[in-house]
């Protein structure tokens, strides 16, 4: 018969197993408080088991079984040590990464590799992701792996992460507006980029090392909207955002000019109020024949039936384009800015512009802007955005009162099968011509391109935040070509096979690696040994 000592005894050395399993789990999620516990008891459990068991714990140490396993474990020791030494001297002396994933999420393209080789620019890369949200963290996390690419191309890249609630000096001293802003800073000068993409870093880096300075010009005296306007109406903030890209945002007048100066990179047209002249035409057409660049933003025209913008509407047919005498209505996605469905809010198309928008953009008084489907095979013409609504909530309206004018509420609409433009209702396009080398006309380096706006207002003042900002500064780099830059294809996340695993998915697999699976062993080691002590006291 068994006693007392020898039943609590082996209890006590059970719990120290059980506890000192605990603790080490506990500290391999930094669980500090139940590891220290764990911890305390598992040492208490051990002395009781030594005081009651005194002489089989010392005859463990001294048994062969000991010895054998003491040779073991200093042979894994020897082991893993050599492999920490040799690890560590061939990361020194040959630090390289090999990329096994499919999508190659961890390298980096053969032009960014190019442009990092070649940076002689000390570069400030200053990155604002703040801990308050998973989807940060995870895009932070993805920044990271790719900057950390960048600093192993160049030793002239330096990287920083900021919480910008919390390090608000910094927030301020870049004007830093959205989570998860990253700043690529020389001594000159800086860009922004909202989006964790290759491609977009690259290009800011590109924008540091150029010497040049693009000039953007904004034709005048018809009642367009000026930059040097700080009211409501007013262009001031699109022509101070121009600036913090690198831009050089100029107004010009063709009533004085014969000719569209030959630095002008981009001319914008924003929102007439008047007729241009024929010479006027004349000049913007030739502009355009030789690859020339427009940002068209025309307002649809609602205090009369005659459009005062009809020699732009023929012009820009020539280009593929069909711009509606009209006024857009979306009851579908729309917000009630002026007291009714009146500012579409349509959905973006997919395009080079619209990719790093980020968010809705509302458009206060729209009009339609149509590619034309009989159009020359050259001219490349897509829609940026189209209304969301089915029919009877989104179409073009184009019934007016006896006056010429539109309901005077802006609300009393409905759609007219036949008369109405039918939904979906593009409201923005973007053309690109390039002509053909082997024809017999001229050949020249870059395209001509056109972006066409059923509207100004959303780059006024008062609304020229957000998703607004970023359209307008995205239509200009498409114009100046800066994305052709750095062609990279982004990575699709969406093809990867797996799907991403969920909070509850992770804490499965943990529970199961970390307690589930050495407790299955723990549990058939102790029926072994238990079967094994039954038979040797039989």
């Amino acid at each position: 018969m068994e006693t007392p000592k020898n039943v609590i005894g082996p209890l006590f050395g059970l719990l120290t197993l059980i506890f000192s399993f605990i603790a080490i789990a506990s500290g391999i999620f930094r669980a500090w408080p139940v590891f220290w516990t764990c911890l305390l008891l598992a040492l208490a459990s051990l002395t009781v088991f030594a005081r009651l068991r005194f002489a089989d714990f010392v005859n463990f140490f001294l048994s062969r079984q000991a010895r054998y396993g003491a040779n073991v474990a200093l042979s894994i020791v020897g082991v893993i040590g050599i492999a920490v030494f040799a690890n560590a001297i061939i990361t020194h002396r040959f630090d390289k990464r090999a990329d096994l994933t499919t999508l190659r999420l961890y390298t980096l393209s053969e032009q960014t590799q190019t442009v990092l080789e070649n940076l002689k620019l000390e570069i400030q890369v200053t990155a604002f992701f703040s801990n308050n949200h998973s989807q940060f963290a995870q895009l932070a996390t993805r920044a990271k792996d790719i900057l950390e690419l960048y600093q192993r191309e160049t030793q002239f890249l330096t990287v920083s992460f900021k919480d910008p609630f919390v390090d608000l000096q910094l927030k301020e001293k870049y004007q830093v507006e959205y989570d998860g802003t990253i700043i690529f800073e020389s001594k000159e000068r800086q860009e922004k980029v909202t989006t964790v993409d290759e491609q977009k870093f690259t290009s800011a880096i590109l924008k540091l090392i150029r010497n040049e300075t693009k000039k953007i010009y904004f034709l005048g005296g018809h009642g367009e909207h000026r930059l040097d306007d700080p009211n409501n109406n007013g262009y001031s903030e699109v022509k101070a955002e121009l600036e913090n890209q690198n831009y050089a945002a100029f107004p010009l007048s063709l009533l004085t000019k014969t000719d569209i100066p030959t630095d002008c990179e981009v001319l914008v047209i924003a929102g007439p109020k008047t007729a241009l002249v024929r010479n006027e035409l004349d000049t913007i057409e030739k502009y355009l024949t030789r690859s020339g660049k427009l940002l068209l933003l025309l307002n649809p025209s609602v205090t009369s039936a005659e459009d005062v913008n009809s020699g732009f509407v023929r012009l820009m047919k020539q280009w593929g384009i069909a711009i509606g005498n009209d006024l857009v209505i979306d009851k579908g996605q729309f917000a009630p800015i002026f007291g009714g469905p009146i500012a579409p809010v349509p959905g973006l198309e997919l395009h080079q512009i619209t990719r790093t928008v980020g968010g809705p953009v509302v458009f206060p008084f729209v009009r339609s802007v149509t590619p034309i489907a009989d159009r020359a095979a050259s001219l490349n013409v897509k829609s940026l955005f189209k209304t969301v609504g089915g029919t009877g909530n989104s179409w073009g309206e184009t019934q007016r009162e006896t006056d010429g004018l539109f309901s005077e509420d802006f609300t009393d609409f409905t759609y007219t099968a036949g008369v109405d433009t039918p939904p979906p209702v593009s409201v923005a396009v973007a053309v690109e011509h390039k002509k053909d080398t082997a024809s017999n006309e001229e050949p020249t380096r870059d395209p001509t391109r056109i972006v066409v706006f059923g509207d100004s207002d959303f780059a006024a003042n008062t609304i020229f935040r957000g998703p607004s900002r970023d359209l307008f500064l995205s239509a200009i780099n498409w114009l100046t070509l800066e994305e052709d830059l750095v062609a990279i294809r982004p990575v699709d996340l969406r093809q990867q096979a797996l799907r991403e695993m969920t909070i509850q998915d992770m804490r499965v697999v943990q529970i199961t690696a970390v307690f589930f699976i050495p407790l299955v062993v723990f549990i058939a080691g102790v029926t072994v040994w238990w079967q094994r002590r039954k038979g040797g006291n039989a």
